[in-house]
C-alpha cells in the first residue's frame, strides 16, 4: 500500500514526491526482508529473528515515512483534491502510530523490556486496520471509483467527513481502551460501556462509508459489471457485514465471541482490504504503466491499451480465487476443516495476483527497449 500511495501522490494528488525519493526501492527491499523475518520469528518463536526484523522494519518505515510526511504536508494543495489529500494525511499519521506501537512489541518479543503487550497489541491492530488501511482505502476512492468505475462523484458531505469522522472514533476507542470507564461499574461492561459505544461509532462510519459507495456502484454509468466492479462489491459488502459483526455486544465469552472475532478479521482483512486493493491494482497498475508509456515512448512505437495489458480474463480467475477463499476462511471461523482449502485458495489468488501484475512491467519494459542497430554484413 505504501507503494502504490507512492504511485498516486504524483498522478491522482498532483504532488511531486520529496524527502529520500531515491532510497524508496531499498526501503521496499528492508520491508520485504522485515516481514519475512517477522514471520519467520512468529512460527519459530526465534529472539534473533524478531530482533532482525525490527531493526529492518525500523528502516525501512524510517525512510517512506520520511517521504510521505514530506510530500503530503505541504500547503499548496489544489482544492478539488484537499479531501483526498487529508485523508492519506490521516491515514499516514496513523501509519507512524502503528509502526510506534509495533516496534515495542517486536523489541519485547526479541527478549526487550517489558510493555502491556496485550493493550498495546489491540491498539497496533486498531491503528493499524482502521486507521491505516480503512482510512487510505477511503480517501483514495475518491478519486478511484469515479475515475476507473465510472461512478457518479462522491456527495461533498462524504468526501468531507467520513475520514474525520474516522479519526474521531478511533482516537475515542484507543483512549478508552487504556482508560476502561467500564472498570467502575457504573455500566455493564458486557454492553453499554463506553469501549462499546466508540465501537459502534467507527462501525457506524465504516457502514455509511460502504451503503454510500454501494449505492454510487449500483447507478454507475456503465450497464456491464466488469471483474474489477466485482472487487468493489466485494469489498464493501465484507465491510459492511464485518462492521455489524464488530459492533455487535460481547457475550459471556466462549466459542461463540471467539468465533465471531475471526470473521471479523477475515471480513475485514480478506473480504474488504484484499479484494479493494487487489481491484484497485489491477486498474492502477496498468494505468500507471500506460500513462508513463505515452510521455517516454519515442514516436512511432505502439503504446499498448490498459485493457491488453491485464484481460478481463485474468481479472475474473483471480477474482474468482479470492472470492471463494475469503468464503472458506469465513467458514472456518465456525468449521475448522475449512481453514486448509481457504488458506489454498488465498495462495492461489496471491500468486496470480503477482503473476498478472507482473506482465504490464514486462510490456513497460519491452516498448521502453531500445532497438538493436542492423549490424553492418
Amino acid at each position: 500500500m505504501c507503494g502504490a500511495l507512492l504511485q498516486m501522490l504524483p498522478v491522482v494528488a498532483g504532488l511531486r514526491l520529496r524527502g529520500p525519493v531515491r532510497f524508496m526501492p531499498l526501503a521496499a527491499l528492508l520491508l520485504a526482508l522485515g516481514t519475512l523475518l517477522l514471520v519467520a520469528g512468529f512460527l519459530s518463536g526465534g529472539t534473533f529473528l524478531f530482533a532482525a526484523a525490527a531493526v529492518l522494519l525500523a528502516a525501512a518505515f524510517g525512510l517512506l515515512l520520511a517521504c510521505l510526511a514530506r510530500t503530503l504536508f505541504v500547503r499548496e494543495v489544489a482544492a478539488p483534491v484537499a479531501d483526498i489529500v487529508r485523508g492519506m494525511r490521516g491515514a499516514v499519521l496513523a501509519l507512524m502510530l502503528t509502526v510506534g506501537c509495533g516496534l515495542p512489541l517486536a523489541v519485547w518479543l526479541a527478549g526487550g523490556p517489558a510493555v502491556p503487550a496485550v493493550r498495546l497489541t489491540d491498539v497496533h491492530a486498531g491503528l493499524g486496520l482502521a486507521g491505516w488501511v480503512l482510512t487510505l482505502v477511503v480517501a483514495v476512492s475518491f478519486q478511484v471509483l469515479p475515475m476507473f468505475q465510472a461512478t457518479a462523484l462522491y456527495p461533498r458531505g462524504a468526501t468531507r467527513w467520513i475520514v474525520p469522522a474516522l479519526a474521531v472514533t478511533l482516537l475515542a476507542w484507543t483512549t478508552l481502551h487504556w482508560l476502561p470507564l467500564a472498570a467502575a461499574g457504573s455500566v455493564d461492561a458486557g454492553m453499554w460501556d463506553a469501549n462499546w459505544l466508540a465501537r459502534c461509532g467507527g462501525a457506524g462510519v465504516a457502514a455509511a462509508y460502504a451503503v454510500v459507495s454501494l449505492r454510487l456502484l449500483w447507478r454507475r454509468r456503465r450497464g456491464k459489471v466488469s471483474a474489477s466492479t466485482g472487487y468493489w462489491y466485494l469489498a464493501l459488502a465484507a465491510l459492511g457485514a464485518g462492521a455489524i459483526l464488530f459492533a455487535w455486544p460481547n457475550g459471556r465469552g466462549g466459542e461463540g465471541d471467539d468465533a465471531r472475532a475471526l470473521a471479523v478479521g477475515v471480513l475485514f482483512i480478506g473480504g474488504f482490504a484484499m479484494a479493494a486493493v487487489n481491484g484497485m491494482l489491477y486498474k492502477i497498475v496498468p494505468f500507471l504503466i500506460w500513462h508513463q508509456l505515452q510521455e517516454r515512448a519515442t514516436t512511432g512505437t505502439r503504446v499498448p491499451k490498459m485493457t491488453e495489458m491485464v484481460t478481463e480474463t485474468a481479472l475474473r480467475i483471480q477474482f474468482g480465487c479470492h472470492a471463494a477463499a475469503v468464503a472458506a476462511c469465513l467458514a472456518a471461523c465456525w468449521y475448522a476443516p475449512a481453514a486448509r482449502p481457504g488458506g489454498i485458495l488465498l495462495a492461489i489468488a496471491c500468486l496470480r495476483l503477482g503473476l498478472d501484475l507482473a506482465r504490464p512491467a514486462l510490456r513497460h519494459r519491452e516498448v521502453l527497449k531500445p532497438e538493436t542497430p542492423p549490424q553492418p554484413s
